[in-house]
This record gives C-alpha cells, structure tokens and sequence, in this order.
C-alpha cells in the first residue's frame, strides 16, 4: 500500500499570509488551493462569518519534495484553537548550503523568532529553531544520514 502522510497546518485567519511566507521562504509551490467564496461557489450550502472571503478552505503546498496543507480551521472543534509546541516541521538535507540558505532567509523574516540559534552540534554539521510569524516551529538540519 502507499500512502503519504502530510502535516496539516491550521493557521486561524492567518492562511494566506503563511502560503505567502512560505512561498517566500522555503520556495513553496502552490499545488492547490481554495478560498471560502470559491467555496460557496462550488457548494451553496457551504456558509461562512462575512469578511472572510478570502479565508483558505484548503490548499496544498510542495516543500521541497514534501507536502504541507494549510487552512484556517482548527481540526479540534472541541478545542479552542491555539498555536502550540508540541509539533513542528523539520526540513532537512544533506546539502549544508540548501539549509544555511533557508536558515538565513527564515531568521532575516520580520515576525520570525530564533529559537535555538544555527550552528553544529552532537548529531549535525548545522541545526537550529526558529518559529514563524504564525506560531510554527521549524527545525532546520543538516542530516548525515541518508533516509
């Protein structure tokens, strides 16, 4: 059987500025993407607060040669909706320019906030933690381990 299993991001009003971000940042490529007006359009039944056209319904993102979704809605609905730091996203490579470069660009980003500074350490030639603007964790690492 294959299957994939791709994180899903609930970004609470926030989606389109991280799709932007994203795109920006790590070279995101857009591969999907709806917003809730389309959505009526495509469903009538489909309902939503006024103002929030352009709020994303779902899309999916290429990150290097993964996938991330994102959309507004927190997936707990028995939960109120909150940033947390239980989970983030690790991008890695083999490749120690690739990664210096997204540390570089990520950390030099307005809103984004180091966590654990980049530099070598026990386990990688280079490893650090930032997390952006929309509360997401991100670890970048040089991997010596081909997975």
């Amino acid at each position: 059987m294959k299957y994939e299993v791709i994180p899903f991001l609930s970004m609470n009003g926030d989606a389109a500025e991280a799709i932007a971000f994203y795109e920006k940042t790590l070279g995101a490529k857009v591969l999907f993407r709806k917003n809730y007006k389309e959505m009526k359009e495509m469903s009538p039944e489909f309902t939503y607060p006024a103002g929030q056209d352009e709020y994303i319904t779902h899309s999916v993102l290429q990150v290097g040669v993964n996938k991330v979704m994102i959309a507004e809605e927190a997936m707990d609905a028995e939960r109120p909706w909150e940033s947390g730091n239980s989970i983030s996203m690790c991008i890695q490579s083999q490749d120690q320019e690739q990664i210096d470069r997204l540390y570089e660009e990520l950390s030099q980003y307005p809103g984004v906030k180091v966590l654990v500074p980049y530099e070598r350490n026990e386990f990688s030639p280079g490893y650090g933690i930032v997390r952006d603007p929309f509360g997401v964790v991100i670890q970048l690492c040089v991997t010596v381990h081909d997975f």
